[in-house]
């Protein structure tokens, strides 16, 4: 279902599927919410047991441009607006780096993390640490030149509770076999 929520005066989109524990979707620049339900994503989490909620950042598909100090503010925000205590949280390249540093500054408010491609691995190398005892899994395509094997292997070295696996060969490896994505990322919620 298609809603929209006021967030600091600004008017922002989001996709609402399902009933059980909350599960928010962040999409990457090239991108906007409507391409998790593109890949069947928020489909297959709906019918497995989530409440999924795939938001457009602020200045992305019908969002509007928003008054955030940051976009870990944003997601903040967002999660307070909706009354939600903890959370999955799912991130594509830029929407992962975005996911990624808002774990890092609220690590009480997730429980589960998905990063796809995530940018940021680099430049938040020494905070990673941070992460460790959180369930996180890392998905990244073959010929990724975005996350690199450098980066995955900067992300494993210091956060031991997550786990690597590569799908399909670009970077938006979700579009390259969105059946075995959806698959593997309900498999690890699951778990």
């Amino acid at each position: 279902m298609d809603k929209y929520i006021e967030i600091n005066n600004s008017k922002i989109y989001y996709i609402e599927e399902g009933e059980g524990y909350p599960i928010l979707l962040f999409h990457g620049a090239r991108f906007n919410a409507r391409i998790w339900k593109e890949t069947g994503t928020i489909d297959k989490l709906a019918s497995n047991g989530f409440k999924v909620y795939s938001i457009d950042f602020p200045g992305f598909g019908e969002s509007e441009n928003g008054n955030f100090n940051s976009i870990s503010e944003f997601i903040k925000l967002f999660i307070e607006k909706l009354n939600l205590k903890k959370v999955d949280i799912l991130g594509a390249s830029m929407g992962g780096g975005n996911v990624l540093e808002f774990s890092l500054d609220n690590k009480n408010l997730v429980n589960k993390i998905i990063l796809i491609g995530p940018v940021k691995v680099k430049e938040n190398k020494d905070k990673l640490k941070l992460l460790d005892g959180i369930d996180i899994l890392l998905i990244r395509g073959k010929n990724d030149s975005i996350f690199t094997e450098e980066d995955a292997k900067i992300f494993l070295y210091n956060v031991k509770s997550s786990k690597l696996i590569n799908i399909g060969s670009k970077h938006a490896c979700y579009l390259d076999e969105p059946e075995e994505f959806n698959n593997e990322i309900i498999n690890f919620l699951k778990r």
